[in-house]
């Protein structure tokens, strides 16, 4: 009977000996996060010099004339429409009419590209309790998918935007229904 509870007991004590050493042993390091963020300058299928209507690519967008054009959306989880304009300006709408007129648009506000190819959006003229100060400005890189030398879909890849709505709702690809 004493063998045995002298086992016993020698058992408890290696066990908290060894629960002891994996207890003490270091945490694992953790990945430092990336700070010198470097934007993708090039697409994944590059565009090929000699386009045909079978040739499928994307660029990074770095001008307004890269996105030009009426874009399906999902605003709010709803179906919408938002136009880019040459001026660097966009309207947002739940026709493609409806962005062609600041009047009947649901948003508008103006657009950017940084010398990087950072595309920056600012949704101007809501309340602040919607979009507060600090989350006015969302920070993206356009990819513009195209087929046969013409964009059809386009993607924003977030750098930065604390508006959440926005985000999310760029996270959807955008169709392209119009040149203009």
């Amino acid at each position: 009977m004493r063998i045995n509870r002298l086992g016993i007991v020698m058992m408890i004590v290696l066990l908290s000996i060894t629960a002891g050493l994996l207890f003490a042993q270091d945490a694992p390091a953790t990945e430092e996060p990336v700070s010198d963020f470097a934007p993708p300058t090039e697409g994944l299928m590059p565009c090929p010099v000699e386009v045909t209507a079978a040739t499928v690519c994307d660029v990074i967008a770095t001008q307004p004339e890269d996105i030009v054009g009426v874009w399906t959306l999902y605003f709010q989880s709803q179906p919408a429409f938002i136009r880019y304009n040459l001026d660097g300006t966009w309207v947002l709408g739940n026709s493609v009419e409806s962005t062609s007129d600041l009047a009947s648009a649901a948003a508008s506000g103006p657009y950017s590209f940084d010398d990087a190819g950072v595309f920056t959006s600012v949704f101007t003229g809501a309340p602040l309790d919607v979009v507060p100060q600090e989350c006015q400005a969302g920070r993206y890189i356009l990819r513009v998918i195209k087929v046969g030398g013409q964009p059809v879909a386009l993607n924003h890849m977030v750098i930065g935007d604390c508006f959440v709505n926005r985000e999310t709702d760029w996270r959807y690809t955008m169709l392209r229904v119009s040149a203009e």
